[in-house]
Formats: C-alpha cells, structure tokens, sequence
C-alpha cells in the first residue's frame, strides 16, 4: 500500500520536476527557433516541416541488393540529426571531423542520437555509396547511413534548406523534432557545434517527453 502511494506521489511530482530540469537547464527548448518558411492559420502560426523518407542500401524480399524506402519514422526516430554529403565532399574527413571526435572519444554522449548521414547514390554498384562517411557508422548503431538519387540531390536544397540561415552548406548536421519541423543547423567541422547539438537534442527530447506525459496523464484523469 506504501509503495503504491510513493508511485502516485511520484507521477503527480515528476511533470513539476520536468518543468523545474527545462527553466533551469542552460538551454531553453521554448526558444530554439524554427526555421523554414511559417504560414497562419487563424491566430495559429503553423511551421514548415520536412519530408523524412530516404533509401537505404539493403537486401529486398527476393534477397537482391538495392536501394529501397527508408522511412524515418517517428517512433524510432522521434528526433533526428541528419547530414547530407555531396559526391564532391564524400573524401574530406575534416567536413566531419567534429562527430569523428566524439565517435572516437565521447562516444557516450551522442550515443542515443540517432545521426542519418546522407549520400548521393544510383545503385549498389555506385562507389559513392561506399564512401569515407561509411565508417563512421561502424560499431555506432545510432549512426545511419542513408542515400538519395544522384540527379535530385541538390532538391534537398528546397526542402531541409528551404529559408536557412545564408551560413548553413551541405555536411551540415539539421535537427528535426518529432513534428518534423526543423530547429537547429549545426557545422559538424567543429567539436563545439556536435557539443551544441547534443546539449540541444537532450533538451528537447526532455520537453517533447514532458509534452507527452502531461498528455498522457490528461487522457487518464478523464
């Protein structure tokens, strides 16, 4: 009987407690910004979201190689960082060097980011889609490789960088909250900007967990 009162104290408290961790953390998620164009609906602001299906190099029900749907789905990936490559930038390790750091050093900390690097790529038999960015993704499960057609590559352009900041280039990381809205660029040249990232995600992850159980709790209480 004492244990169950201690839970139910619990669940009341942990929503407060929430509250208190984001007003007081350094980063307050109620202020990331969201980027791309905004419409209005009514009084309501309504923001641009992102497409998340890419392909993905993998073995179909015929056991043929090719390169098949890859949906970021919002279960799995209830946020996202994701990078995209160009054929031009797939040898330049320094464009990386940044996750590189942390995938070689700090691990721990971006381990429950789920990173899709994306490259362009026509097929199985396309040597970009055995490129440097590959071996990032080796023995880091968050890390993803991901691939989007070689002609309609720069398209990218109009959708995760549509109305970016005039600084933000390809090999960029983007992060993506689960309504699909983009919130962040970060250059992954840089330790600081992965470091930044991660401060970032955390927090949101933290208000979107909030955000959820507060919903949760309202949906029982009826």
């Amino acid at each position: 009987m004492k244990n169950k009162k201690l839970l139910f104290f619990v669940i009341l408290l942990f929503p407060a407690l929430l509250k208190i961790i984001l007003e007081f953390t350094t980063i307050n998620s109620s202020k990331l910004p969201y980027y791309g164009p905004k419409t209005l609906n009514g009084k309501d602001t309504v923001f641009y979201k992102v497409a998340s299906e890419f392909k993905s190099l993998a073995n179909d029900k015929n056991d043929s190689i090719g390169l098949h749907k890859f949906e970021i789905d919002t279960v799995k990936y209830p946020l996202y960082a994701v990078c995209f490559i160009k054929q031009s930038y797939a040898k330049d390790n320094y464009r990386m060097a940044g996750l590189s750091e942390y995938v070689q050093f700090k691990k721990d900390k971006i381990k429950l980011i789920p990173f899709v690097i994306v490259t362009p790529c026509d097929g199985p038999n396309d040597s970009t889609c055995l490129g440097e960015m590959k071996k990032l993704s080796i023995g880091n499960d968050n890390i993803v490789n991901a691939y989007w057609n070689t002609r309609s590559f720069d398209s990218l352009n109009y959708t995760y960088f549509k109305k970016k900041p005039y600084y933000v280039d390809y090999s960029f990381f983007v992060l993506i909250d689960k309504n699909r809205h983009v919130r962040g660029y970060y250059d992954t040249r840089y330790i600081s900007e992965i470091k930044r990232l991660t401060e970032e995600y955390q927090h949101l992850r933290l208000k979107e967990e909030k955000e959820q159980l507060l919903k949760t709790n309202k949906i029982e209480s009826k």
